[in-house]
């Protein structure tokens, strides 16, 4: 009978697969979880990849030691799409599973030492140490390394436990735990009714209270915790009843996950311009399986997905919903859920590890019964559900660049591998956005993708009115109060005093970005990274936004010795000072990255909002992203010049998408919303164009400098980027990168330069831009660039170099 062997992947940053020998009389397959042994004393769970009768020729193939699972976790089609996410974005194996599994099917390990079946106890020829170990295990059945080491006081002691297993003194157990754990209520039930026994007052009190109840709520359960706290008595008092036998406590497995939903909704008639999107996008579907819907803010995209969704919901298809963050959308989320009710699941990185096991457990199919979500809405990592029926995948906000992944690997953009991943199932996918991304809508153009468009508002409302405000003339006239313009302050006035609400927009978080000495211009720096510490006014410190370092403020100049300071720029938390103190009657809250911290702090600034709670919403780029609110009357954008001078080609598409989006929040229902946009620089041709609402010759301008300079859609950009702590090492080495790239793509070459961010973490950082035409093969740019620099860390001084390759940055 031929030796049957399985490649394995390891959760480990290691290149390719793993061969491992199957025990005669196992069933074995691809897709199962399996714990393997890997080196001399680690253990690990990994996943079948392929099952076969070739022998590694070049080691010995241990056994595999356990199969943890009866039936696969990972389909076929979720190993066919992570070995394509290994070669596009040129990464380990290893970091896709790590990115695609829930923790806890990653079985954690702990060495454990436990006396060997064959040793006979003699301890005459065992050394000082030896005998210590046995002598401790003797008495406790096993013991760790760690606690092996005090034992002994010795360093070595991995050499000493390698002496003793070949001596067949001691072996190694490894103790795997599963970290997930079903999530167990403790039920009350009524035992009997019938007993006639003499209970307190307090006694006589629950069980009346638990009847009516009952009565009350007849298909409620009723747990522990609930019962107690309804009917006002101590714990004490229901254990005693349980002893007496008057009630029982049942154990009752439950899911973490929220399914209270109830379909609240039905379907909206589509406008005419909506039905006449749908309809087109169906036609489309039929010759390309890639549309891409160029709808503007408000347009009623949200309603022809609805539809979309209920059709493949008809089919018995699964449907993944994209959005860019997860936390931002949670309007959508309650949409979607009043319309289809406990049909919806979400995922996203705020889940707790056992959260996520069950959300993957629920998206798969089990056998003839259907996934408990057949329709999941997630931010990227949704991509990588065990997903085996899908009908249809709609990137929402496809521009947004929430959708790139940048650490760790795998860099993956989930627009991109979203296109992959409904190739696979042979499913439609849908493209949305009012400022759609340069290439989405090049392709569209170029007939790769078909391309829907709408561009009316829902109901014929009309688009928000941008108004340019000169805050150059009013800094020379000395007009600005704060960060506001005369006009732009009136208009926030007249506003809340007519009962509607304002948004403004600020792409900065924190007080200022800088705090400076009044006398010498003195900075504080990050310890640690090459970047100005940020001012943080309510916590009083200043703060690294890179590493997350922080000090407090500084009182005396270290520079100087002078002792006053002063901020230069400004963030959010200062908007809402100055607001504050300009407007106190007003209810002001900021939403950025400081103040969403908490796993439901947007939902509730959100709902406040929503409430009409508060009047002024301050916020960074997350005011942007899938807001829809009834009673905005007016955006305000306090600095656009920070966003169009940026150094990187694509700026003025970031700055365009990012002010069309924020302008899109006003006057989504009603009367026109009004845009307010400060810049020193009014006649600046991306506010002129965004002025206009002119989407069409922003691209059309834009897309002739990306082919003039060769950027993307007309190439494919690779980013290299090599960090050391040793700056002088990490020049030679990018140096000799350098060249010998150039060899091989010539020009195609830029760099190697410093970012302008040079030292993160310790760290400096050198870049390198590699750029291929698209009539090139970018795969046999791979293989040569990988090449390259394998031969680079095989050298000596240059194997601690780290060097992290990044396909398609944005």
């Amino acid at each position: 009978m031929n030796q049957i062997f399985a490649d394995v992947i390891l959760p480990l940053p290691v290149k390719g697969s793993f061969t491992y020998a199957v025990p005669e009389g196992i069933d074995l397959t691809i897709g199962q979880r399996v714990v393997v042994q890997f080196g001399s004393r680690k253990f690990y769970t990994a996943i079948v990849l392929k099952i076969h009768n070739e022998k590694p020729k070049k080691y010995d193939a241990k056994e595999l030691l356990a199969i943890l699972d009866e039936k696969a976790i990972v389909n076929e089609k979720q190993l066919q799409f992570w070995l394509w996410i290994t070669e596009y974005y040129m990464c380990n194996l290893g970091d896709v599973m790590n990115a695609a599994l829930p923790s806890s099917f990653k079985l954690a390990s702990e060495t454990k030492v436990m006396i060997h079946a064959d040793f006979d106890g003699d301890l005459q020829d065992l050394n000082e140490h030896e005998t210590a170990i046995v002598n401790a295990l003797l008495h406790q059945e096993e013991l760790s390394v760690q606690e092996i080491i005090p034992l002994i006081n010795n360093k070595s002691v991995f050499g000493i436990i390698n002496e003793m297993i070949r001596k067949e003194i001691v072996l190694l157990k490894e103790d795997l735990h599963d970290k997930y754990k079903e999530k167990i209520i403790r039920i009350v039930e009524l035992a009997s009714e019938n007993l006639q026994l003499k209970l307190t007052e307090k006694q006589e009190q629950l069980l009346l209270h638990f009847s009516d109840l009952k009565i009350q709520f007849p298909k409620k359960k009723w747990t522990v915790t609930d019962l107690i706290k309804k009917a006002k008595v101590s714990r004490g008092v229901l254990d005693a009843l349980v002893k007496k036998g008057v009630f029982k406590i049942e154990l009752q497995s439950i899911s973490r996950l929220l399914n209270d939903f109830e379909k609240t909704e039905t379907t909206k008639e589509l406008t005419a311009p909506q039905q006449k999107a749908f309809e087109q996008i169906k036609d489309s579907f039929k010759d390309k399986k890639i549309c891409l819907l160029h709808g503007v803010t408000s347009s009623g995209k949200t309603e022809i997905y609805i539809k979309l969704m209920e059709e493949q919901l008809a089919k018995g298809k699964q449907v993944l919903y994209l959005l860019p963050e997860i936390a931002l959308t949670t309007q959508i989320i309650s949409r979607l859920r009043k319309h289809f009710g406990n049909k919806v699941g979400v995922t996203h990185s705020h889940l707790n590890n056992s959260e996520r096991v069950e959300v993957w457990k629920a998206v798969q199919e089990k056998g003839k019964s259907k996934p408990q979500y057949p329709i999941m809405l997630g931010a990227r990592s949704a991509l990588f559900l065990p997903f085996d029926n899908l009908g249809l995948i709609i990137v929402d906000e496809e521009h947004d660049p929430s959708y790139k992944q940048h650490q760790p690997a795998p860099r993956y953009h989930a627009r991109d591998t979203a296109i992959y991943l409904a190739n696979i199932h042979k499913a439609p996918l849908l493209l949305g956005s009012a400022t759609p991304s340069l290439e989405s809508y090049y392709n569209a153009t170029e007939s790769k993708y078909n391309l829907v468009e709408l561009n009316s508002r829902y109901q014929g409302l009309e688009m928000p009115k941008i108004k340019c405000v000169d805050i150059r003339k009013a800094h020379l006239k000395k007009q600005m109060q704060a960060q506001f313009s005369p006009k732009l302050l009136n208009e926030i006035k007249e506003t809340i005093a007519s009962g509607k609400q304002v948004i403004l927009f600020q792409n900065r978080r924190g007080y200022s970005p800088i705090l400076s000495c009044t006398t010498c211009a003195f900075t504080p720096n990050c310890k640690h990274c090459d970047v100005s510490l940020t001012y943080h006014k309510w916590q009083n410190q200043i703060k690294c936004h890179y590493c997350g370092y922080a000090e407090n403020i500084p009182t005396v100049c270290p520079s100087c010795t002078a002792t006053d300071f002063d901020s230069k720029g400004f963030g959010t938390e200062q908007i809402q000072e100055s607001l504050n103190a300009l407007l106190p009657e007003a209810t002001i809250s900021r939403m950025d990255y400081d103040t969403t911290r908490k796993k439901y702090a947007h939902q509730e600034i959100i709902r406040e909002f929503e409430q009409g709670r508060i009047d002024i919403l301050v916020g960074t780029q997350m005011v942007t992203k899938g807001l829809d609110f009834d009673n905005v009357a007016v955006v305000g954008i306090l600095n656009a010049d920070n966003m169009l001078h940026y150094p990187d080609f694509r700026a003025y598409e970031r700055a365009f998408q990012l002010m069309m989006q924020v302008a899109g929040r006003a006057g989504r229902k009603g009367k026109q919303g009004k845009v307010l946009l400060q810049t020193y620089d009014e006649k600046h041709k991306v506010i002129q164009l965004l002025k206009a609402h002119n989407f069409k010759q922003f691209y059309s301008e834009q897309i002739d400098e990306r082919k003039i300079f060769n950027y993307p859609p007309f190439s494919r950009i690779i980013g290299i980027t090599l960090k050391h702590k040793d700056k002088n090492r990490l020049d030679k080495a990018s140096n000799q990168l350098a060249i010998q790239l150039r060899k091989s793509f010539l020009h195609r070459v830029l760099g190697p330069e410093y970012p302008s961010i040079s030292k993160i973490r310790n760290y400096y950082h050198k870049d390198i831009l590699l750029k291929i035409e698209h009539k090139a093969s970018v795969k046999k740019a791979k293989t040569i660039l990988n090449s390259i620099i394998k031969k680079l860390q095989e050298q000596k001084d240059f194997r601690s170099v780290r060097i992290i390759l990044d396909v398609d940055p944005v």
